[in-house]
């Protein structure tokens, strides 16, 4: 076709197209998309509905807009929890941090319900903020924690749990005894502690003949362990060795650093350090104590035979009884039967042995071990007590325990089986005799009467080396034992009724005339 045919030809089809056609049904029309309907029109989400508009985030509603901060723009800023999360229980130091994206650096406010704890750098391109909590110092509960980051006006909050109990538990790695240089370690306790308890281990099968340790206060102005010193502790022959501050209310309690020196009669020997730090954020009025009670084959008794044994249920009333005069009750009780061998205890030797056939835990309970005989080679005790105080969570070692006869239980004596096993109780929460036979010495305690002189002993209390009839325990007395790591603090409320009219209206007593030596003490 000539050139000029074919332009002609172009131009009228060109002009076809620019004619309207159609209907008004046709989508080109008006309900086309491009017409009144047409999404780029009144309906259109880039018109009046359009994000881009009034609704859109980049307008009014935009960060980069009228709420903007133009002096620290971060378009894409957040401040998140990811740990802890929400509702867990967490204890002693936790980390809380939250996720922090933004381009300009700034600072993240730390509060704990309402208080402010401090604040966190935040750089740019920053990951995460952090922030470390000593827990011990609040009281166990539901907190909110909040982060907040005033420049961007931005924050986040996560609630949860403290949970720390009333005992807190500190392991050391081990060290090396050295008369000439030994090491120690430092123990903070916090603003709640009302208790400290340290201990010194060693392994059973090295060769030592003791452990003991030195404790110096936050201010300097006492030793523990010391012949000379306020609080008077003796050595141990088996593992682990524990001492106990305060025993005594008279010496002002101090929150701090505490430092502790454990050693033995063994120069390079593997001592590993503990400590027990009891808190609590009121004065101490009450507790529980969980006590495992152990049968020898042949004593009398059984793990079996003892749960329904009504002199022995009897036995644990006035045990009770005794206890609460001075806010103490009795916690969980559970029943073991002990392997044979140990009916008789002729020696120290033997007694610790009896004392780590105990279910190896770390439990918060009390080991009481019932046997035939004691006939130990200083004192011919009815009932003897491992150490003062006693070591607590170790059951299953050398210290782990009191020991006492069966036959008060056996002879319908219950009131004489509950003082005897109060008494040596008492020295494992602590309690030294009132004075000792003799007259020459006595324990720290400004309301405990000394019970005995030179030639002579008589009834005063329950801790007295004879027992004569009385088992009082003086409000000192009860002071020391609440403040013993094996006793769990409770509110008075959660205490069980007082059984004390009911025990004295049964005609129980102490056999006239006492029993005289019935008590020792492993030192």
């Amino acid at each position: 076709m000539p050139r000029g045919l074919c332009l002609l030809a172009l131009l009228l089809v060109l002009a076809a197209c620019a004619e309207p056609g159609g209907s008004l049904d046709d989508d080109d029309a008006a309900d086309d998309d491009d017409a009144v309907n047409d999404d780029d029109q009144a309906d259109d989400d880039d018109v009046a509905d359009d994000d881009d508009q009034a609704d859109d985030d980049d307008q009014a509603d935009d960060d980069d807009a009228g709420d903007d901060d133009d002096a620290t723009p971060a378009p894409t800023t957040h401040v998140t929890f990811v740990s802890p999360g929400a509702g867990e229980v967490i204890g002693y130091e936790t980390t809380f941090a939250v996720e922090v994206d933004g381009d300009e650096p700034g600072l993240v406010h730390w509060s704990l319900d309402g208080d402010a704890l401090g604040t966190s750098n935040v750089f740019s391109s920053i990951d995460q903020a952090l922030w470390e909590l000593d827990t011990v110092e609040y009281p166990d509960g539901a907190y909110t924690m909040v982060a907040e980051v005033p420049d961007w006006e931005l924050s986040d909050q996560v609630t949860v749990e403290l949970l720390n109990g009333d005992l807190l538990v500190y392991d050391f790695a081990p060290i090396s005894f050295d008369p000439d240089g030994f090491g120690h370690v430092y123990v903070n306790v916090p603003g709640p502690g009302i208790s400290l308890q340290v201990q010194s281990w060693a392994d059973p099968a090295d060769s030592y003949e003791y452990l003991a340790g030195i404790l110096g206060n936050p201010a300097g102005d006492w030793i523990v362990g010391q012949p000379d010193s306020t609080y008077p502790i003796y050595a141990s022959a088996a593992e682990p060795w524990a001492g106990g501050v305060p025993n005594h209310p008279a010496e002002p309690w101090q929150t701090g650093q505490y430092d502790f020196w454990p050693w033995s009669d063994v120069t390079g020997l593997s001592i590993t350090p503990k400590a027990l730090v009891k808190r609590w954020f009121d004065t101490p009025e009450a507790g529980l104590l969980a006590i495992d009670f152990y049968f020898v084959p042949g004593c009398g008794l059984s793990a079996t035979s003892a749960p329904g044994n009504t002199a022995f249920n009897q036995f644990l009333d006035a045990l009770e009884t005794i206890y609460l005069e001075v806010g103490i009750g009795l916690g969980d009780i559970r029943y073991f039967d002990a392997p044979g061998g140990y009916l008789d205890i002729d020696t120290y030797d033997e007694l610790v042995e009896l004392f780590r056939t105990g279910v190896p835990s770390d439990d918060r309970v009390l080991n009481v071990f019932f046997v035939d005989e004691l006939d130990l080679p200083v004192g011919d005790p009815i009932g003897i007590a491992a150490h003062i105080p006693g070591p607590a969570l170790v059951s299953g070692t050398g210290q782990a325990g009191v020991a006492m006869i069966l036959e008060p239980i056996a002879d319908g004596d219950e009131w004489t089986a509950a003082a005897l096993a109060g008494h040596e109780i008492g020295h494992y929460l602590g309690l030294y005799h009132p004075s000792e036979i003799g007259g020459g010495e006595h324990d720290p305690l400004a309301d405990t009467a000394n019970c005995c002189n030179a030639s002579d002993c008589w009834e005063t209390n329950l801790m007295d080396p004879y027992l004569f009839g009385s088992t009082e325990l003086t409000a000192g007395q009860g002071w020391v034992a609440l403040r013993h790591p094996l006793v769990q603090l409770v509110d008075p409320s959660e205490l069980p009724a007082r059984s004390w009219d009911a025990i004295v209206q049964s005609g129980w007593s102490i056999p006239e005339g006492g029993l005289p030596h019935f008590c020792g003490t492993g030192r």
